[in-house]
């Protein structure tokens, strides 16, 4: 009887965190462990973005949004910010919310005895538009500033989600875009893909995937790395520093608006 798989499914969170941190992957995903409820800030943060997607979710579907953005002058100011300096969008079909996945298998002649062998890549997008000759993925932030595009580039929620978008369509790669909106600033960052980035990602993805199959161990940074620590929320478990004095997200990665 073939020896049957158990799948695993990978979105960015889970690539961004295992190359940044393998323990903290473990803790995270394998464990499952949460954010201490003592940081209220960071959870006060997380609860708004998420009210701002679905704020933007039922605007798209045609739905009375006057309620749910005067719930909070935050809320207002972005949604009255997004009305004034929306972002550049294509003509096209407009899916919001829309979840799409590519299922990845490992299993071959040379790698029988892995205790892992299927993923499933998963990506969310916040509103995806699907024109005749363009495609473009718009994502909504609401952090204090917007990032710098090539942060972003780097990031793997713009790798993963251009790599799927184009791995699922016939669109060819310098046909797809991704589009960031901050909030805050009405400011768009765009992101322009090609076969070169395609070829790229796909190639780290294999790799990537290579060793989370095979990962007997999860080991902690070194501590030449205490910046990477000193912000982690797992920094007092990995006897770091103090998580209610040290933890104060920044980057694209450490605040996900919507868990996937």
């Amino acid at each position: 009887m073939p020896a049957i798989f158990p799948i695993t499914s990978i979105s960015q969170g889970h690539l961004n965190i295992w190359e940044t941190c393998r323990r903290k992957y473990q803790y995270k995903f394998l464990e499952a462990l949460s954010l201490p409820d003592a940081d209220l800030d960071s959870a006060e943060k997380l609860q708004l973005g998420t009210k701002f997607h679905l704020l933007m979710q039922q605007k798209e579907l045609g739905l009375d949004v006057v309620a749910l953005a005067s719930s909070d002058v935050r809320l207002q100011t972005w949604l009255t910010a997004f009305d004034q300096q929306p972002p550049a969008m294509i003509l096209g079909d407009r899916l919001c919310e829309h979840r799409r996945t590519l299922e990845v298998s490992l299993h071959n002649s040379e790698n029988d005895n892995l205790e892992q062998g299927y993923f499933v890549l998963t990506a969310i997008y916040d509103l995806l538009l699907l024109g005749d000759r363009q495609a473009q993925i718009l994502d909504w932030k609401t952090h204090q500033k917007a990032i710098a595009a090539d942060k972003l580039e780097t990031n793997w929620q713009t790798q993963l989600y251009l790599y799927l978008l184009a791995k699922t369509t016939d669109y060819e790669p310098e046909q797809i875009s991704m589009t960031y909106w901050f909030a805050n600033t009405a400011q768009s960052v765009i992101i322009n893909y090609s076969p070169t980035a395609y070829e790229q990602t796909e190639k780290k993805l294999q790799r990537i995937l290579m060793e989370i199959a095979e990962a007997q161990e999860y080991p902690k940074l070194e501590e030449i790395n205490n910046s990477t620590c000193q912000y982690c929320e797992f920094c007092e478990r990995c006897d770091r520093g103090d998580i209610l004095t040290s933890f104060a997200p920044s980057n694209i990665e450490d605040i996900p608006e919507i868990a996937i």
